[in-house]
């Protein structure tokens, strides 16, 4: 699975200098440090939010996959899948109505239907084999919600410095990683809400789609 982070994020907390310093110039231990973050993340959103989508890797294209609403692949730069309306099954469709699933599974109608579930392949096809340039269905953008992206690339660098010495991890660092942890509290808790696809709502709002900035700068280097 490809990395929810991009090397370029970092730019804006830290140095270079300072990042390689910090992972030895070896990019696995800066990847190591991201799983971590990631895992954690994970486990305490998952009961809210679709994490499977928001803190998605960066993957490469495949003509196989079946796509997602919010899906990214990277190829030089970030697209997503767009975001559309969940199918209703009592809903008159025509040829050429994109829709999505419960799951945000995308499908198009290839013949007019109502009542006809998702899987019945006469009526519906799914979102496979569709490359990233056909704008009908991409948005080449970074969606990626930008919180999730601080709080990981905070949790990822608190990982790397204990990595090389837990007694002596810097200041900030402690402090930024329990801001992280206590903001994910409060989006597990429900206090606070994440702007991102939640599990509690089935009917796609779209609220992450569109947001983050541009992916205009995004690489995949490692520094």
């Amino acid at each position: 699975m490809g990395r929810f982070l991009l090397d370029s994020d970092y730019s804006s907390i830290i140095q270079a200098v300072d990042l390689a310093q910090i992972t030895e110039g070896v990019a696995q231990n800066l990847l190591d440090s991201e799983v971590k973050a990631i895992s954690r993340m994970r486990t305490k959103l998952v009961q809210r939010y679709v994490v499977d989508i928001e803190l998605g890797g960066n993957d490469a294209y495949s003509s196989t996959k079946h796509y997602r609403s919010g899906e990214r692949v990277l190829v030089t730069t970030i697209y997503y899948v767009k975001g559309f309306n969940q199918w209703e099954k009592t809903k008159s469709y025509v040829i050429g109505d994109i829709v999505c699933d419960s799951d945000y599974y995308v499908y198009t109608c290839v013949a007019n239907s109502t009542n006809f579930e998702l899987d019945n392949n006469t009526y519906w096809s799914p979102m496979v084999n569709i490359a990233q340039t056909n704008t009908t269905y991409w948005t080449n953008a970074d969606n990626r919600y930008p919180m999730f992206v601080e709080l990981a690339m905070d949790m990822a660098l608190y990982n790397a410095h204990a990595r090389i010495n837990p007694r002596n991890i810097p200041d900030l660092r402690i402090e930024r990683n329990r801001e992280a942890l206590d903001q994910l509290d409060r989006w597990a808790s429900g206090t606070d809400t994440a702007e991102v696809l939640n599990v509690l709502s089935p009917e796609y709002g779209g609220v992450s789609i569109t947001s983050g900035a541009s992916s205009e700068k995004q690489t995949n280097n490692f520094m």
